[in-house]
């Protein structure tokens, strides 16, 4: 007979209702990637309380075999990152590192690496200042795709081979997925103009611990810049349109 208790290193990332009034909570979790888990009780219970989106700690999950059913027993929870819900930039944040997760199966299999840097985005959203949101989400926008092997290398062209020094500037092709020098970028291949600052922060920021990077100074100029390229390959990771993305308001 299989394992019945389970436990998880989770964090929850969206609820919503069964046909039956039971509540569905997704986790994140370090061992199994997206797990789905049924949480009983009345709207007023402890426990639903404590399983609510963004909270993160240790899940006790109890499974029935036979059904294959799981079930929420209890969430020791170890932060529930209050400020994200004081603020709408970091809100919306937290929305769209909860959806992409999702849309790409917990981030394709790494699960320990890909929930410990969910939870570094949160946190440094959730410490970080009203209205300053978007450098801890380009970053975590940055390593997911690296992590999910869909980070063009932004050190050289890939046309020429050339190095693309930041000083020189460079392109990024949508039409070719990859980084081009000045000299080969064309206007068939889609090319976005990248500043000096966005090729030094898209190497500069894979080096550095995840709270030290998200705190690297960024231009209002570069931060447009980055949101036009990192939101893109955020959407061939998805591999479709993202709700989170579809107002705009992370685009402000």
């Amino acid at each position: 007979m299989g394992q019945r208790n389970l436990v998880y290193e989770a964090l929850a990332l969206r609820a919503r209702e069964s046909p039956g009034g039971s509540r569905i909570l997704t986790l994140m979790t370090a061992e199994a990637g997206l797990v789905d888990v049924f949480v009983f009780g009345g709207p007023k219970s402890k426990l639903r309380s404590l399983a609510s989106p963004y909270a993160s700690g240790r899940a006790f999950v109890y499974l029935d075999p036979i059904k294959d059913f799981q079930k929420l027993s209890d969430f020791e929870v170890r932060d529930s990152y209050p400020a994200l819900r004081e603020d709408l930039g970091r809100l919306w944040s937290a929305g769209l590192v909860a959806e992409l997760l999702y849309k790409t199966s917990g981030g394709g299999g790494d699960f320990p690496l890909v929930l410990e840097l969910a939870l570094e985005c949160l946190k440094a959203l959730d410490e970080g200042r009203a209205g300053e949101s978007d450098p801890p989400l380009l970053l975590f926008l940055w390593r997911l795709v690296n992590l999910l092997g869909l980070g063009p290398d932004p050190s050289s062209c890939a046309h020429c081979g050339i190095e693309l020094r930041p000083s020189l500037g460079g392109y990024y092709s949508f039409s070719l997925e990859s980084f081009l020098c000045p000299s080969c970028a064309t206007a068939a291949d889609r090319a976005l103009a990248l500043g000096t600052g966005v090729l030094r922060w898209l190497t500069r920021s894979l080096e550095l611990p995840y709270a030290q990077a998200a705190a690297l100074p960024l231009l209002p100029e570069t931060i447009e810049t980055l949101k036009n390229l990192l939101f893109g390959l955020a959407r061939k990771a998805a591999e479709g349109p993202i709700a989170s993305l579809g107002s705009g308001a992370l685009n402000s």
